[in-house]
């Protein structure tokens, strides 16, 4: 096309210089109406170009991307990615035919580097817009598969990058250099650039270490005690990350200092749905003493319904029996009042733990001394969970009880298979059809152990739109508060001036702040009212009584 344009210049400059000169006017005088006329005509070329690029070309682009069904390719029209294709043409049109409107060589260099600088510059508005549709693409996928990764950081390294090369660019077009010969010249000067883009570059490394270690991701609870920082991550840029505050303050902290700092993340709990309560009681070194007989019949009479309670009691008596001979055997040791209330918390908690269906291998050794594993189930309860189809086909009877034949089979058949990050693709047939599928989750801790689960929808506010989103959920064999797999300790720690600290060591399955306060007080709310009937007492350092015997003695 330009050329063409070219030719029809040439030959309408030659026409017209003829046309002034056959009637009477000097070469120079019509050389002036030809760049009139010429300039008159390239302004018009340019600007219908520009229309048929914007209203044609651009407007086209936009009407077929918005009539198909996959909706990423409407961030193209969003971002206005191609509108600035209707700029590039004008000034490409300007650059090869300015030379018929102007004469001075030197004006026509000029204005074709403004042209080019022009170009090159709608170029990077081009790259720079696609930056920004294809990271907001990318953000859609990660959300549809529930990844809470942010792409800000790269995003900005791209502009950066995109930038950089722009600028080289118009540099050595305005300048008349090599763009190489920039380079060589700027690589003299790397010691000032590092120190300009000092922040940038760490940050840049930072956040690929962040999210590449997978340390911190967006929404994460975080907490940097150094920095007074506890709360959600909202924003991760190339040099710096956001964190909302519990008190709806926002703190900024530099990408780097996380890799540098040490600080908590609390998104595993979380994800687990497990949280630690760690926590002592003082108890009165004075108020611990040997159980007697009556206090044994008398507890045991009122915890007689706390599991696993009267086997440990009856165990303990026999053992204790002769006390003769506790100097030669551990275990028959006396009885002492802290051991029957370190039990009851241990027995207290484990009553309350919520138990998950779970399939979990039983090793067993036949008369030949081999070894196999077998999943033991209960045929009606894997009915009703997996469908009684399921259970005829995997299910069979061993010396009485029902096993789980072919178990590899049987996983990979109710596997995820990255079913859930295809869920927003599906439509509502394959969204019920998937809801109501049971599949099997293998314990993070105890390998070979599963559960069974399935998928609830939920919908969630995000970013001021209404997500649909899915998340698992076992099927419980009984609720509780405390979680079953977590470790579980109730320990006596070194005796202090204050007394001897009882340290509680579970996991509750409540994570979120405020609810997992309440749980802990009440579970420690129970324990003091309870620690009297075991003759115990917790230290207090201001007791009234302490300073009325003290003013006695004196």
């Amino acid at each position: 096309m330009t050329d063409f344009l070219i030719d029809l210049f040439s030959d309408l400059s030659e026409y017209l210089i003829n046309f002034f000169t056959d009637r009477n006017f000097s070469y120079e005088t019509a050389e002036i109406f030809k760049n009139i006329i010429n300039m008159f005509l390239i302004l018009c070329v340019s600007a219908i170009s520009w229309v048929i690029a914007k209203w044609i070309i651009v407007e086209a682009v936009h009407r077929v991307v918005m009539k198909t069904d996959n909706k990423y390719d409407d961030e193209l029209v969003r971002f206005k990615v191609v509108e600035p294709l209707s700029q590039i043409f004008p000034a490409i049109y300007i650059y090869y035919l300015i030379q018929f409107a102007i004469s001075d060589a030197v004006w026509v260099e000029r204005i074709r580097t403004w042209c080019f600088t022009w170009n090159v510059f709608s170029g990077m508005l081009i790259l720079m817009r696609a930056i920004d549709c294809i990271q907001s693409i990318v953000d859609q996928i990660l959300e549809e598969q529930h990844r809470k990764f942010s792409t800000r950081g790269y995003k900005q390294v791209a502009k950066i990058v995109v930038g950089i090369i722009g600028g080289l660019m118009m540099i050595a077009v305005f300048t008349g250099q090599d763009i190489l010969k920039i380079v060589g010249g700027l690589a003299g000067m790397s010691a000032v650039l590092m120190l300009i883009f000092k922040d940038s570059l760490s940050g840049f490394v930072a956040s690929i270490q962040l999210s590449g270690l997978n340390m911190v991701k967006m929404n994460d609870w975080i907490r940097i005690n150094s920095r007074n920082i506890d709360g959600h991550v909202v924003d991760i840029t190339l040099n710096t990350v956001k964190v909302r505050n519990f008190d709806n303050s926002v703190s900024t902290v530099p990408t780097a200092a996380l890799m540098n700092e040490s600080f908590i993340n609390f998104s595993n709990m979380q994800e687990m749905k497990a949280r630690r309560m760690m926590r002592t009681i003082i108890i009165d070194a004075d108020s611990v003493k040997v159980a007697d007989k009556n206090m044994i019949d008398t507890l045991n009479a009122k915890f007689s319904k706390l599991p696993r309670w009267k086997e440990y009691i009856d165990k303990r008596v026999s053992q204790s029996e002769n006390l003769s001979d506790n100097m030669v055997d551990f275990s028959k040791r006396e009885i002492s009042n802290l051991e029957l209330f370190r039990k009851y918390i241990e027995f207290y908690i484990r009553a309350n733990f919520q138990e998950f269906v779970k399939y979990k291998p039983v090793t067993e050794t036949d008369e030949n001394g081999n070894m196999s594993q077998y999943y033991y189930v209960d045929k009606d309860e894997f009915a009703k969970i997996h469908g009684l189809s399921a259970a005829n086909e995997y299910l069979s009877e061993r010396n009485g009880k029902w096993i789980i034949r072919d178990f590899r089979n049987f996983v990979r058949k109710n596997s995820d298979l990255n079913f859930s990050r295809n869920y927003a693709k599906m439509d509502e047939i394959k969204r019920r059809d998937f809801l109501s599928r049971v599949f099997l989750e293998e314990d993070a801790k105890d390998t070979g152990t599963y559960y069974p689960f399935r998928y609830r929808r939920k919908d969630m506010y995000i970013n001021n739109e209404i997500k649909d989103w899915v998340y698992p959920v076992r099927y419980i064999k009984k609720d509780g508060t405390f979680v079953e797999n977590g470790h579980l300790m109730v320990r006596q720690m070194q005796q202090t001036a204050t007394g001897i600290p009882l340290e509680v060591y579970a996991f509750t399955k409540i994570t979120e702040w405020a609810g997992f306060e309440v749980v802990q007080s009440e579970f420690f709310e129970h324990l003091f009212s309870i620690i009297k009937e075991f003759d115990l007492k917790t230290f207090q350092f201001t007791k009234t009584e302490e300073y009325g015997k003290i003013a006695s003695e004196k």
